[in-house]
């Protein structure tokens, strides 16, 4: 391979950035001449990445947010365009930013460089014929989910599993012996999410420890403004136990849990790795869930449960159910009556509580990788600017 090859990364929204700053060091070390083009944060700056725009450019959210941000975004995948030309890559990263990626992808088509696409977009759950447009943009996809492998391969796009950065995260945590008689409450992170499932969080605890007087909450949240968030929409009482751990700090916190009531998410995957025994709820909005539900194939929400039962290839015959990993309680169904039912035999018995811990280890071993994501993912991006050097 020549000396100075060129890689085209983009991370558009902060949430992968984490993983392309890590796929960067782990090519950065095979290879120290690289030369880095593209769009990302700090992270990725820092390893060596001139960014051609802030990234905050192209992290929109919101119907009207979008609709205004349109002349922006053609103005900053124009601006892409010119620097691939310009700079010639040799292979192409897109990290997540679905909706995003693929305008990439179509801008760049022409030019014919090879694409990679780091983490897979969840055609799987709905709108599952879009995965052959896919296979037409992207060269080669690199999936966090075991299942994900399969059901692409089986559509035409090459896919591989590289793993879960979790694993690595939170794998070397250790896990208490003995836990404290205390339920850990996850309600989300937008101002949304927490509109709709903190007040009935702290229904449910409340419900709880009428039955249960020892009973503790943890409520975890990624900042402070999120918690006076909490307090306006449903304020509590010192006397009630409930403590409050925000950030990165909520990892130690949660191993000292005895369960958790946790919305529908990414938090269900760290309960998982934490070995932590939750039941999952989730609210949206009911116009929203109403059209959702006619569009989504498949039969789980919690990543966990999906693990265990994943969705069959296109045309496929149905994979064979293994059973929940979390109770699931959606929309009408998270009420709570249901959620403190099903959550009071976790925290009160020993037989249910260890045989959820008993599937939360099948989902881990799932998700195990001899190497980690990144080095997994450099690999393929390595064999590829080879494959591009040659040709």
């Amino acid at each position: 391979m020549k000396p100075n090859p060129t890689l085209l990364i983009i991370a558009s929204e902060p949430s992968g950035e984490r993983q392309a700053a890590a796929l960067m060091h782990e090519l950065n070390a095979q290879y120290p001449n690289l030369k880095w083009v593209g769009v990302g944060g700090p992270l990725m700056q820092a390893q060596g990445l001139k960014t051609l725009f802030p990234q905050t450019d192209l992290a929109v959210m919101g119907i009207v947010e979008v609709l205004c941000a349109i002349p922006r975004i053609r103005q900053r995948l124009q601006q892409i365009f010119a620097l691939a030309q310009a700079a010639k890559p040799n292979v192409v990263i897109t990290i997540d930013g679905q909706e995003f990626s693929q305008q990439v992808a179509k801008k760049l088509k022409p030019l014919d460089i090879a694409h990679v696409q780091y983490v897979a977009p969840k055609v799987w759950a709905w709108r599952q014929g879009r995965v052959h447009k896919l296979k037409h943009l992207y060269t080669h996809l690199l999936c966090n989910l075991p299942f994900e492998a399969a059901w692409f391969s089986a559509a035409g796009l090459p896919t591989t599993y590289v793993g879960h950065p979790m694993v690595a995260q939170l794998g070397s945590l250790k896990w208490p012996t003995q836990t404290a008689l205390q339920l850990a409450l996850l309600p989300g992170s937008r101002g949304t999410e927490l509109a709709r499932h903190w007040p009935l969080m702290l229904a449910t605890y409340r419900r709880l420890k009428s039955l249960i007087p020892p009973l503790t909450g943890l409520l975890t949240l990624p900042d402070e403004a999120a918690v006076a968030r909490c307090r306006a929409l449903a304020p509590w009482d010192d006397a009630e136990g409930l403590e409050v751990v925000v950030g990165e700090g909520r990892f130690a916190a949660l191993t000292q849990c005895r369960a958790a009531l946790a919305k529908s998410g990414t938090n269900n995957l760290e309960l998982a790795f934490l070995n932590l025994p939750a039941v999952v709820c989730y609210r949206m909005n009911p116009i929203s869930f109403a059209l959702v539900r006619r569009l989504v194939k498949v039969k789980y929400v919690s990543l966990p449960n999906l693990l265990l039962n994943p969705p069959a290839p296109l045309g496929a015959t149905p994979l064979p159910q293994q059973g929940l990993v979390f109770p699931e309680f959606i929309q009408a169904a998270a009420k709570p009556q249901n959620l403190a039912r099903a959550l009071y035999p976790l925290l009160t018995q020993a037989k249910p509580h260890r045989a959820q811990q008993q599937r939360l280890a099948t989902v881990r071993g799932l998700m195990q990788t001899p190497k980690p994501a990144a080095h997994n993912a450099a690999g393929v991006v390595v064999a590829l600017l080879k494959a591009a050097q040659r040709a």
